[in-house]
């Protein structure tokens, strides 16, 4: 058997019940509360490994001198970037803070280093089993029920989900963290399906509906509704309670059943997610399933090869997402393009952030000398907020984000800052606020619509039960991240978030793998250069859309060209495996 998740969207009936907002924060508490254990935890054994060795006592006094030497030493490169208004460090003011930063990190390498047989060593004299055992009872009083006042499937869920985490932690703990959450409305409810009386989770599709309208269960289908353009399933679930009948809290959704579940899957567990989109919350249902096994086709049984040369180009009003060539002689090179509309709807989010951005910046500028003279007492709620925003980096403009934030604060209690403040805030709500909820609706269903028109090209290139060839790319040489420059200028940019190379490609290796369709990825060097006709590399050409070979002379489209070498590669491949059986 193989697993598999769907995921589906929800539209809420109504406004969500309070008791299931009050549910989704005591699963949030549940975690703090594991988070806190865990800390409490490994203080715990620092304090008794402290007592067992004076050597590893020593040591770690060493460690925390230097980590705190290197927060000093960050502080100082921060301090450093604001008077320079700039973070690239070959500036020769950032440069000498950068050298001292990465000295004492060398140096507490070695006090790590040197630290870890002493821990050894002071761990051999502990009692670990009985420190074990006292995290993992505390633990377990906080997942019990009565405790936590949780439903058992979701309470169980958390405590999963920590222990995973803590695991990488405990693992890795310089590049992994546990942290406090602090709750913002979102989270999740878990559900398990298992038939009465048996020991294991699995129903099937057809058990989820509802007998008649006086069943109560926790996850019941209640109708179906064939008349739109995607089939929706009305769906009731109980968000809280359950203990008692009274004690029960629905919540109808509209289920967007948009990718049938396979008659032989067996539905194992579910989530209802809840997560921000803007300042309104998004639902959607995650189903784990279980399948039977497909067995991947072996070479001799395929029809062919299919080679996919995955790119972003602007194309009239469109964008290219990918070349598709077949090896059929008679076939014609498919390229798949993103739908008009889509790409308009994207390009006005694009230019929508645009507006938002500068319109933010211009605030920024405007209330930051006024926020530092009038800062809110220290354990105030929102006083990280207002840190974020007065006494952010020079060299960092004010995000349409945090402006949206901070205007919400002022709708609340106008009265906390000078009326300066507050009216400017005002001015900027009144003029951006209904933009801002345009651009995050707007985003989610354009993006939406891009993963089922992804998934569906994908579906057709699976379909023809050929070798599937990819290059191998590194994405992340594409990938814009926020604190480091690119190459990439602002078109190309906005070309690279139309086309999502990445969602495509995952789209393409999900779908064969679904499928038992053999899907490789090849060294891509050359493969646009390299004549697929005669072989021959032209080293000369840079980014031509149409090229002729210097050799034999045949005119090229450069990403047909590619897709052929590509595809070409793949019949290579399935001789190899041909010759080896």
């Amino acid at each position: 058997m193989r697993t598999r998740v769907y995921k589906y969207g929800l539209v809420p009936i109504g406004y969500p019940p309070q008791e299931a907002v009050d549910e989704l924060w005591r699963a949030n508490n549940l975690w703090n509360t594991l988070v806190a254990l865990h800390r409490e935890s490994r203080e715990n054994w620092d304090d008794a490994r402290r007592a067992a060795s004076i050597a590893y006592s020593e040591k770690m006094d060493a460690l925390e001198k230097k980590q705190a030497e290197i927060s000093q030493a960050f502080d100082a490169l921060q301090q450093v970037r604001m008077e320079e208004g700039t973070k690239d460090e070959s500036n020769p003011k950032l440069k000498p803070q950068r050298d001292v930063i990465n000295r004492l990190k060398k140096e507490q390498g070695v006090i790590f280093d040197e630290l870890k047989p002493l821990r050894k060593d002071a761990d051999k004299v502990l009692d670990t089993k009985q420190l074990n055992d006292d995290f993992r009872k505390k633990v377990n009083t906080a997942a019990s029920v009565k405790n936590n006042g949780l439903y058992n499937p979701t309470a169980d869920e958390v405590v999963r989900n920590f222990k995973e985490a803590r695991q990488k932690v405990l693992s890795n703990p310089a590049k992994s963290k546990l942290n406090i959450h602090s709750f913002d409305g979102t989270g999740y409810f878990n559900f398990r399906f298992r038939r009465k009386g048996e020991k294991q989770d699995g129903v099937w599709f057809s058990e989820l509906f509802a007998g008649n309208s006086k069943e109560d269960r926790r996850f019941a289908i209640l109708s179906k509704d064939e008349s739109r353009k995607k089939i929706r399933l009305r769906l009731r679930v109980i968000m809280a309670g359950g203990a008692t009948k009274a004690s029960k809290v629905y919540q109808e959704f509209d289920w967007i059943y948009h990718r049938p579940i396979p008659e032989d899957a067996q539905i194992q567990n579910g989530k209802i997610l809840r997560t921000r989109a803007g300042d309104k919350f998004r639902y959607d249902l995650v189903l784990t399933l279980r399948l039977p096994d497909i067995d991947k086709i072996a070479p001799n049984d395929l029809d062919g090869t299919i080679g996919i040369d995955i790119g972003f180009r602007k194309s009239g009003d469109t964008v290219l997402i990918a070349t598709v060539m077949s090896d059929e002689v008679s076939s014609k090179p498919q390229e798949i393009k993103a739908p008009t509309e889509m790409v308009s709807a994207l390009e006005h989010v694009i230019n929508l952030q645009s507006e938002l951005d500068d319109a933010a910046t211009d605030l920024g500028r405007t209330i930051t000398p006024l926020l530092k003279a009038n800062p809110p007492p220290q354990d105030h709620q929102k006083y990280r907020l207002w840190k974020s925003i007065a006494q952010r980096p020079s060299n960092e403009t004010l995000s349409y984000e945090k402006a949206y934030k901070f205007a919400i604060w002022l709708n609340n209690e106008p009265d906390t800052f000078p009326k300066e403040i507050t009216e400017k805030v005002h001015t900027w709500w009144r003029s951006y606020s209904r933009k801002y909820r345009e651009i995050h609706n707007r985003r989610r269903k354009q993006l939406t619509h891009r993963k089922h028109f992804y998934r569906e090209a994908a579906a057709s290139i699976v379909a023809q039960r050929k070798l599937i060839v990819l290059e191998k790319i590194p994405l992340n040489k594409f990938a814009e991240t926020k604190d480091k420059d690119t190459k990439l200028n602002n078109r190309a940019r906005a070309q690279r978030f139309l086309a999502s190379l990445s969602e495509f490609r995952e789209a393409i290796k999900n779908a064969a793998d679904r499928e038992g369709v053999p899907c490789i990825e090849v060294n891509p060097a050359y493969t646009s250069k390299t004549c697929s006709d005669c072989g021959s590399l032209n080293k000369a050409l840079k980014a031509e859309k149409k090229w002729t070979c210097p050799s034999c002379g045949v005119v090229h489209d450069r990403d047909t060209n590619a897709a052929n070498k590509l595809q070409k590669m793949g019949q290579i491949y399935i001789d190899d495996e041909k010759n080896d059986q």
